[in-house]
C-alpha cells in the first residue's frame, strides 16, 4: 500500500518515512504541480498527504484506489470535500498540532496593535524619535474587550491567554452553546460581537458560506479597533479593511495571511496594505515551531495510514464516508 506526498513545505520526510516503515507502507514523494500529475502519480496511492495541492473533483473521480486525503494542517479549503464524499474518499486534517503557536501568534498581532509597534518601528527606521507617543491611540488592556470569531481549539487557547489580560472575552460561534471552561462569554450575533469589542480576532475556517463574512457592515460598527486574522484571508473583505483603516473604524489590522498567498508584491493592491504603518502582515508562519513542524508530519502520516487501512481516524471531516464503508 502506498502514501503519496503530493506537495510539501518541509525539506525532510523523516517523520513520514518512520511512520510508513512502521506499518509496512511505501512512501512516494513525487511532487505534483497540477491535476494531471496528481492523477498520474496517484493511480496506485491509497492515501494523499497534502499541503497546498488542489484536490479537485476531477482528481478524486480519477483515483478509484484513493481512500483518504490528509491535509498537513487545519484548513481544507484546497480540497473539494463534497466531491470527496461523493467518491467515498475520507478527508482529514491535523486539528491540534499548533494550538499554542497560532494562538500566541494572534496574541502577538493583537499586542502589536495595542502598542502600535509597526508605527513606532517605522519612525525609528526613518531616524525619527517620537516624543509624543500619545498621539497614537494606545489602550490599557484591562479596559477593553476582545471578541473571537469562531470558537474552535485555537480560539479557545487564545481565550485562555486573553482572560487574564483583557476586561472581557466574548465569542461568536453558531455551533457552540457556551464555553464550559469559562474563558469566554458567548454572544448571539456577529453584529453584537463587533459592537461590544475593541479587539476582534478571526478564527473561522474558509468555506463558501464564510467568504467575505467580515465585511463593511461589520467593520463599520467598530471604532478605533484592532482586527486580527489568523485563519484565511478570504474570510475578510479586503476593501472593507482598507475603508475601515481610512475612516479610523480600524486603528490596526494584523494578519498571518494575505490575498493571495504569496502576494504579488508589485501590485497596487499589495502596496495599499504593505506600505501602511497601521498594518502588520506575516507570511502564514503562525503555525510554525520546532515541535509543531514535527507534530504535523507524523500525525498526518499516522492519519493517512489509518484511513488507507479502512479505519476512520478521529479527525475525518466527512465521517459519513466511514459509515458507507462499514
Amino acid at each position: 500500500m502506498k502514501v503519496l506526498i503530493t506537495d510539501k513545505l518541509h525539506s525532510s520526510v523523516e517523520q513520514e518515512l518512520a511512520v510508513c516503515k512502521k506499518y509496512g507502507f511505501e512512501l512516494d514523494t513525487t511532487f505534483c504541480h497540477n491535476e494531471d500529475e496528481l492523477i498520474q502519480y496517484g493511480q496506485d496511492a491509497d492515501a494523499f498527504l497534502v499541503s497546498y495541492s488542489q484536490i479537485t473533483r476531477k482528481v478524486l473521480q480519477s483515483l478509484p484506489n484513493l481512500k483518504i486525503v490528509v491535509k498537513y494542517g487545519i484548513g481544507v479549503d484546497n480540497i473539494d470535500v463534497k466531491a470527496a464524499t461523493e467518491n467515498r474518499v475520507m478527508v482529514a486534517n491535523v486539528p491540534d498540532y499548533c494550538l499554542e503557536e497560532v494562538a500566541s501568534h494572534a496574541l502577538m498581532l493583537i499586542m502589536n496593535g495595542l502598542k502600535q509597534t509597526p508605527f513606532f518601528d517605522r519612525k525609528m527606521q526613518e531616524h525619527e524619535w517620537v516624543r509624543q507617543p500619545n498621539d497614537k491611540i494606545l489602550y490599557r488592556p484591562s479596559e477593553i474587550s476582545i471578541g473571537l470569531v469562531s470558537y474552535g481549539r485555537i480560539a479557545r487557547t487564545l481565550a485562555k491567554y486573553a482572560k487574564s489580560i483583557f476586561k472581557k472575552v466574548y465569542f461568536y460561534d453558531p455551533f457552540i452553546r457556551n464555553d464550559l471552561e469559562g474563558y469566554a462569554e458567548k454572544v448571539e450575533t456577529l453584529e453584537e460581537l463587533f459592537s461590544c469589542c475593541t479587539i476582534i480576532s478571526v478564527h473561522t475556517p474558509l468555506m463558501e458560506e464564510t467568504k467575505h463574512m467580515i465585511d463593511w457592515n461589520l467593520i463599520s460598527r467598530l471604532k478605533g479597533a484592532i482586527l486580527v486574522n489568523t485563519s484565511r484571508a478570504d474570510v475578510i473583505d479586503p476593501e472593507a479593511v482598507l475603508k475601515g483603516l481610512e475612516k479610523t473604524n480600524l486603528e490596526f489590522f494584523g494578519a498571518d495571511t494575505f490575498w493571495p498567498e504569496p502576494p504579488d508584491f508589485s501590485s497596487e493592491f499589495s502596496n495599499q496594505f504593505l506600505s501602511r504603518s497601521d498594518v502588520l502582515i506575516t507570511p502564514h508562519c503562525g503555525w510554525c515551531s520546532l515541535t509543531a513542524e514535527k507534530d504535523v508530519r507524523w500525525k498526518a502520516a499516522e492519519t493517512s495510514i489509518l484511513g488507507a487501512m479502512g479505519k476512520c481516524p478521529s479527525s475525518v471531516l466527512n465521517k459519513q464516508v466511514c459509515k458507507k464503508s462499514s
